[in-house]
């Protein structure tokens, strides 16, 4: 049961980071700052893509993480 709410909790933890990397990556306004997840990000292009890519990257691993603890509990009890 607790695998089961540890995976739910990562995916969506990692799809609401995803969401927010998609929502920096397309900003159109520049020259302001906007506020995401916690921090001021400036809005310029060098920043928003910085920052957008480092969310989308941080959003796939969240989602990819509870499979790959699955596949390694599942090789540590085939040993």
């Amino acid at each position: 049961m607790k695998k089961a709410i540890v995976f739910f909790v990562m995916l969506i933890a990692g799809l609401i980071v995803t969401e927010q990397a998609v929502d920096i990556l397309t900003t159109r306004g520049r020259g302001e700052a906007i506020y995401k997840m916690g921090m001021l990000i400036p809005a310029q292009d060098f920043y928003l893509y910085l920052y957008g890519s480092i969310f989308l990257l941080l959003g796939i691993l969240l989602i990819l993480s509870p499979l790959l603890f699955k596949k390694s509990f599942i090789a540590k009890k085939s040993v």
